[in-house]
């Protein structure tokens, strides 16, 4: 099957023109039209590979257009183009399935690299094939799909915008799972056999952060003693995701959005630009009207990578998805192969705890109780004592300084009284376990 067709869909006769002479040179099959009405008729018997679709149309608006274009072939590519510098609008036309926007007055070398990454999109639509579970034997490892009602809706919309190459913006608390997401979204699209590559921006010197992005040259400052690929680099033809972009300065961030719109990147210290083909996945854990108005992010950025803007909801809006988490990191703990499942009472203690460190610290608590379960029933004698402070728990087995104590000795019993490695898994440093075992006698 070849690739290429065109429907330009514009109001300005010489417009149209313009796509239709410059992009045949290119090899590309180009058919226009003036109106909406004259665009679907077109596209009602005719298969297009990507839709040049003019925001400001008269009579049937572009968005309407766009609307019935994708109720007839979602799969096609929609680039919108604006005369009004309306990015809210067009923002708006991408949440309804627009694949980007661009606007009048634009270079047509810049609509011809939006058009050439929208046919190769395609491309990969159309030859790829979800691998069976058998050939991918970490992801059940990795992820869990929870069961709550609030991520079995995220789970639905990232199905349908997962195989586009549509930016997403994941917002969400710190530990809340935001990275563990972005990896199941590269999972489920076309590019899973491309590298999935991950910088947190929170721990990106603020020096360094160009060059780490996008390289540098040899000699190209103090240090750069040979050259260096920067991450965006590395994630060519795969996803890239960067979490914590509110992290990165404005003016580095309005180099980033440069990247996002046109695909190019420059090495520091270089003056050739290089073509980057890579999905993007951006994340926060800032409110995002705070991080606009307290100028953490640039609104023009934000309007870009929010095509898909989803809030994952902290853990303890979710107690549904509290108890099956755990399960899943006790059993994807090499130490638990067992059937291991909770008693009435410690899943009443475990989902009435708020988790204010969300599922990063959930698993980390999962990782510590695996020391301790012998018989793979969780009970609460083998939950950390801070458990038992939740409000609503109407009862804890023992006083709370009683439960601290059993579950130190039993720590210590579990590793042959090796304070470090005790210290390791109670979560607290060598100095402060000495001081609880001189507190509570133990060993007296």
């Amino acid at each position: 099957m070849g690739y290429g067709k065109i429907l330009a869909i514009d109001d300005e006769p010489n417009i149209r023109h313009l796509i239709d002479s410059e992009f045949s040179l290119e090899g590309l099959h180009v058919v226009t039209a003036g109106s909406g009405e004259e665009g679907l008729r077109l596209f009602e018997h005719n298969r297009f590979d990507v839709v040049l679709l003019d925001l400001k149309l008269p009579k049937i608006s572009g968005i309407e257009t766009l609307r019935r274009i994708r109720r007839k072939s979602p799969k096609t590519a929609v680039i919108m183009i604006t005369g009004y510098g309306d990015v809210k609008t067009a923002v708006e036309s991408m949440k309804l399935g627009a694949r980007d926007y661009i606007s009048k007055p634009f270079k047509l070398d810049e609509l011809l690299d939006l058009v050439k990454r929208a046919i190769e999109e395609v491309k990969r639509n159309q030859l790829f094939q979800a691998l069976p579970d058998s050939l991918d034997p970490d992801r059940h490892r990795y992820f869990l799909e929870c069961p709550s009602k609030a991520m079995q809706d995220i789970y639905g919309l990232l199905k349908k915008i997962a195989p586009s190459d549509c930016t997403i913006l994941l917002q969400g608390e710190t530990g809340v799972g935001k990275d563990v997401l972005a990896r199941h979204i590269h999972i489920l699209s076309a590019r899973r056999g491309g590298p999935f590559v991950t910088l947190d921006c929170g721990l990106l010197p603020h020096s360094l952060a160009e060059s780490e992005l996008y390289g540098h040259r040899k000699g190209a400052f103090s240090g750069a003693t040979e050259p260096k690929t920067g991450i965006v680099e590395k994630s060519h033809h795969g996803t890239l995701f960067l979490d914590e972009i509110g992290n990165i300065d404005l003016d580095l961030q309005k180099k980033f959005l440069r990247f996002i719109e046109t695909g190019y990147i420059r090495r520091v210290g270089e003056n050739a630009e290089k073509r980057v083909d890579a999905r993007i996945i951006l994340a926060t854990n800032l409110e995002i009207e705070e991080a606009l108005q307290g100028g953490k992010i640039r609104s023009d950025l934000f309007y870009r990578m929010s095509q898909f803007h989803l809030t994952i909801p902290p853990l303890r809006d979710r107690p549904d998805d509290i108890v099956p988490l755990a399960l899943h990191f006790l059993k994807s703990n090499d130490r638990n192969h067992g059937v291991v499942r909770f008693s009435d009472e410690a899943a009443e203690i475990f989902t009435a705890y708020s988790w204010p460190g969300n599922i990063r610290e959930l698993k980390a608590t999962a990782n510590r109780i695996g020391y301790l379960v012998d018989e793979n029933l969780i009970c609460p004698e083998h939950l950390p004592p801070h458990l038992f402070q939740a409000k609503n728990i109407c009862r804890a087995p023992k006083k709370l300084k009683d439960v601290e104590k059993d579950y130190i000795v039993r720590v210590l019993s579990q590793t042959g009284g090796n304070q470090s490695r005790a210290a390791k898994i109670l979560g607290i440093n060598r100095k402060t376990l000495y001081q609880k075992i001189k507190k509570y006698n133990i060993f007296s």
